[in-house]
């Protein structure tokens, strides 16, 4: 295709109110256009469009909007009048997301020649001095898709001929949508509850009369009651429990709590793929298997010593390890006062379970650390005098903080090893993974994510939910609370510790699941189940 022919296309994006007063010189009339345009295989529809494809000098124009430069895999930023419009190319990735509008757009328009600067992939542009300028149209600068902006910049791969009109296709990771029906379940407040759960077949979620729901993903219409929630019985009698679905392992789950805060029930189910369902717990108690072997610990109120389990081949649980010790809690003590939460951080290697501990016969000189058991004689034994409150278990050593520093603990001979005094030395370390032995942490008072070496992966974001996925948990999927600096909601990290993926839009850490290079999840932004692959 001849130069001249692909300057038929379009712009890029971003969303903001500039006075054209202050960053606008003269007017220009401009035009839609009257061809087909598809980008990223949506069709564009520019006559319901907020911020339509425009046409100046035979040239196509594409709004730079929030969503739309996401979509084609760019980033804006908006430094005032000074500085101006920044516009970088990351391959970062959005649903689409079209701003439709009722009026039908008029195909003559005029348009104005912003005055502020721009400047693209760190390189200047002298907007007055193009052939081709950069337009401000309904406050949104518009980006002409020539050459040079939308090959050699942008990366974009486009063609234009007389019956399929313009096509559009950018290099970053594309998302196919799945709609959900809207009898789902509402927010007392208006708008849906977002509960909902994706694994790589079905997509489960809570409908308007408290059923959840299974849907296949290859046809969301289709729907399926699996399980009714009860009344709530501290409620008003017509309230239903709240629950939480989730996917792990291919499968998906339901919790709920039934009661009051004290005397009620944790559920956990099991929502098989023909339709059925399976009781996993329905007690206070944390339940964690091992291939053949179970464990259980007190993780309702009022915890107490010795209130760890291994159950038998008899079916039976009898107790396990030292009676004095209050096991599976993230227990601290501070003047006057004690209290913490129960923790999921419990592993099995060969015959030794590992597991938090405080010795709660002597409180007042204990700490909580981590304790190995062995499961056959229940010899107990502290590993580290240092105060430990969350560890994690990755190939032959154990990762734990203390006091800002991060530590490893080989399986193997028993040696301690500080691996970093952490950068930024933080008061604590609210919590951290490690994948591969990439060590992430977040810090306890900005409540950023860091590597080992002190670098936001997010800057400016504060980490809402962390957690491992894939077949072999071999993907770290980090989500974020939206904050004025934060540029991604999900971020997904690979072995090697290199981002594979990251978009703006939103979604809760349960709601995101892993198989293969595919990842599933519902998209709070656009209220779809959304489905990429990974890079």
């Amino acid at each position: 295709m001849k130069k001249s022919v692909l300057g038929l296309i379009l712009t890029a994006l971003l969303v903001m109110g500039l006075s054209t007063v202050a960053c606008a010189s003269q007017g220009v009339n401009v035009t839609l256009p009257e061809f087909k345009v598809t980008i990223n295989g949506e069709e564009f529809n520019n006559s319901y469009s907020q911020y339509p494809l425009i046409v100046y000098k035979d040239i196509t124009y594409f709004p730079m909007t929030y969503n739309g430069c996401r979509f084609l895999g760019l980033e804006t930023y908006w430094k005032g009048n000074a500085e101006g419009l920044f516009i970088e190319a990351t391959g970062v990735t959005v649903a689409y997301n079209p701003y439709r509008t009722s009026a039908k757009n008029n195909r003559q328009q005029v348009a104005t020649v912003p005055v502020f600067p721009v400047t693209v992939n760190g390189k200047a542009i002298d907007n007055s001095e193009q052939e081709y300028p950069l337009l401000l149209f309904r406050n949104i600068t518009y980006f002409p898709l020539t050459w040079n902006y939308g090959v050699e910049a942008f990366g974009w791969d486009y063609s234009f001929d007389s019956s399929k009109g313009l096509v559009i296709n950018s290099d970053n990771i594309k998302l196919t949508q799945k709609k959900l029906p809207e009898n789902r379940a509402k927010l007392a407040g208006g708008g849906f509850k977002h509960n909902v759960a994706v694994t790589g077949d079905y997509v489960y979620y809570e409908d308007s009369q408290g059923q959840i729901i299974q849907s296949p993903l290859y046809d969301t219409s289709v729907a399926k009651a699996v399980y009714q929630l009860p009344i709530w019985t501290y409620g008003d009698g017509k309230t239903r429990v709240n629950a939480e679905l989730y996917a792990k392992d291919g499968q998906a789950f339901l919790s709920y709590h039934q009661g009051g805060a004290t005397m009620g029930t944790d559920y956990l189910i099991k929502l098989n793929d023909d339709g059925t369902t399976t009781l996993i717990n329905n007690t206070r108690y944390n339940i964690k298997t091992f291939g053949d072997k179970s464990f259980k610990y007190w993780a309702g109120p009022a915890p107490g010593p010795g209130e760890l389990f291994i159950q038998g081949e008899d079916g039976e649980w009898h107790q396990l390890g030292n009676p004095d010790l209050l096991y599976g809690w993230a227990w601290r003590v501070s003047e006057n006062q004690s209290g913490g939460g129960p923790s999921e951080d419990v592993y099995l290697a060969g015959d030794d379970l590992y597991i938090l501990g405080f010795d709660f016969m002597h409180e007042d000189q204990s700490t909580t650390g981590i304790y190995r058991i062995n499961i056959n004689t229940g010899e107990t034994e502290r590993i580290s005098e240092k105060e430990v409150t969350a560890f994690q278990i990755e190939g032959d050593h154990i990762y734990y903080s203390s006091q800002g520093n991060m530590y490893q603990y080989s399986l193997i001979d028993g040696k301690e090893e500080m691996l970093k005094e952490l950068v930024k030395a933080p008061n604590f370390i609210s919590r951290f993974a490690v994948l591969n032995s990439n060590i992430f942490w977040q810090d306890g008072l900005d409540r950023n994510l860091y590597n080992l070496q002190g670098e936001a992966l997010n800057p400016g974001a504060e980490l809402d939910g962390i957690k491992f996925a894939g077949d072999n948990d071999e993907y770290l999927v980090c989500t974020f609370t939206e904050t004025a600096q934060s540029k991604y909601r999900i971020m997904v990290l690979d072995r090697n510790g290199k981002v594979v993926f990251k978009t703006s839009d939103k979604a809760y850490n349960n709601n995101i699941y892993i198989t293969g290079n595919k990842i599933y999840f519902y998209n709070i932004s656009s209220g779809t189940v959304c489905i990429g692959e990974l890079r």
